[in-house]
């Protein structure tokens, strides 16, 4: 005699979760390329946007609160590494006045911004 499936037997087929997990991959890249002129941040909006429709629509959830967890990580660490970026070549044009003085505190400051240049 068959005994009748329970409902957490249910299996989940993995196209269902192919959302939630491209949520994540977006945030995991987005955080490891935060430092490249933005495109981690960008890879992160789309991260939250698709963990929020994977989510909405029951396609990973799992995956898709853990995309968009990794997505808002991404966001306050490269807003945070952003302001003090920012604030540290504000603080150079503050003390220098000569172009040269500014150029010379920033590539003390920021060695390797100084690699394409001789």
């Amino acid at each position: 005699m068959a005994l009748p499936r329970s409902p957490s037997s249910i299996t989940v087929s993995p196209e269902t979760r192919v959302t939630g997990a491209s949520a994540l991959i977006l945030g995991t890249v987005g955080f490891l390329t935060f430092w490249m002129c933005g495109l981690g941040m960008l890879l992160a909006v789309a991260g939250i946007a698709i963990g929020a429709y994977a989510v909405r629509r029951d396609r990973g959830r799992g995956l898709g609160y853990a995309g968009i967890a990794m997505s808002v990580l991404t966001l306050v660490v490269a807003t945070g590494a952003l302001v003090w970026f920012g604030r540290q070549a504000v603080q150079c044009a503050a003390q220098y006045s000569g172009r040269q003085e500014r150029s010379h505190c920033l590539d003390a400051r920021f060695p390797l911004l100084k690699a394409g240049r001789p």
